[in-house]
């Protein structure tokens, strides 16, 4: 007797063509700015909505994936901005979007940028796995569930 796992059917989120800046970053500086970062020239993914960017991060352990989330909260402290973001073990799963109004805005740049150099530091090692679906699916559940974070709540 034969057992089997079951298949899993990986469906892929369209890339949008453009990314959607906030009112505040003209178009042309953020476009100049992310073509850097964006792949195939740089780690990060323009998320399906075009309002942010998102990336993978490992490390060869857990202390060093650690050291890298504090270093980007004290940071987020600094510039009053906040990722979504998830982690297991010795990955991070990133991602820079704005939240009110939702778009790209040029503090997401700036902390992909801080994120990409902190991530140097921290002896990033290669990332052998493209899509970061476990990580992905559990930004998305957790940004879905927490409602907007950047309105103040009615008390």
């Amino acid at each position: 007797m034969s057992t089997s796992s079951p298949t899993r059917t990986r469906t892929r989120t369209p890339i949008p063509t453009q990314p959607i800046f906030s009112s505040t970053y003209p178009p042309t500086q953020g476009t100049h700015d992310l073509s850097a970062l964006l792949k195939p020239t740089g780690k990060w993914s323009l998320i399906a909505n075009g309002k942010g960017i998102e990336r993978r991060v490992r490390f060869r352990g857990f202390k060093k994936c650690w050291e890298f989330m504090d270093t980007v909260a004290s940071e987020c402290v600094l510039q009053k901005h906040h990722p979504e973001w998830s982690n297991v073990y010795n990955t991070t799963f990133i991602r820079w979007t704005t939240h009110s109004p939702p778009s790209l805005s040029e503090k997401d740049v700036l902390m992909a940028k801080f994120c990409d150099e902190v991530a140097g530091r921290c002896g990033e090692v290669e990332d052998v796995v493209e899509d970061g679906e476990v990580g992905r699916e559990l930004v998305d559940r957790v940004g879905a569930e927490a409602g907007d974070c950047c309105v103040p709540k009615k008390v």
